[in-house]
């Protein structure tokens, strides 16, 4: 058996990946381009009140002979995915790895503040308060690893971002990734099919 390719992917904040997700079109794109590049893909419900847990989850999932993991997601899932990859070099610096953030989320330790207070999950319906807590085990995440680190990243913007500017967006991850920005689309990312064919073009798998 040749060494396994797995490909994650990582919903946003507020958001939830269902066991059937044959209704959700980004995710179902993102599936199919997956396993038509011949990785096997992994999606990842994340509750981001327990990210940390959940990180160490999807990594516990590397196992055996690996050559190659990319790490997808939207908004916070984007930043997720970062994240995991740099863990996943902390622990397996012999897998190559790629991330790719979809409208991603960034610099939770200067913009958590944010979230604080009462959030509704828009597909579970799920009502909660969010807390300094929940925001401090983020930013534990983000402090553990270094987020500017040479690993390839591959970061695609909607111009039509209502929650996160894709300027300063473009700004902050323009020296530390490649940088895609497209005309119009909103935060939940419309430019799906053409970012995963730049990202084939870009990173060659292994």
């Amino acid at each position: 058996m040749p060494p396994a390719r797995l490909f994650f992917y990582f919903n946003g904040f507020n958001s939830a990946i269902l066991e059937d997700y044959s209704d959700n079109p980004k995710i179902v794109a993102v599936a199919g381009f997956a396993r038509e590049q011949g990785y096997s893909f992994i999606p990842v419900s994340v509750c981001y009140r327990k990210a940390a847990v959940q990180a160490g989850a999807a990594l516990d999932r590397i196992v055996g002979p690996v050559s190659e993991v990319v790490f997808c997601g939207s908004s916070m899932g984007g930043w997720f995915a970062r994240i995991l990859q740099l863990m996943l070099e902390q622990r397996r610096p012999d897998i190559k790895s790629a991330a790719i953030g979809f409208n991603p989320a960034y610099d939770l330790r200067t913009h958590g503040h944010m979230l604080l207070g009462s959030q509704q999950n828009h597909v579970t319906l799920e009502n909660y308060v969010w807390t300094e807590d929940h925001g401090d085990e983020l930013h534990r995440l983000e402090a553990a690893v270094d987020y500017d680190a040479g690993l390839p990243f591959f970061v695609y913007l909607d111009k039509g971002d209502e929650l996160i500017g894709w300027e300063h967006s473009a700004q902050r991850h323009a020296p530390i990734s490649k940088v895609t920005a497209y005309e119009g689309g909103c935060h939940s990312f419309d430019h799906y099919h053409e970012a995963l064919a730049d990202f084939e073009r870009a990173f060659p798998g292994a």
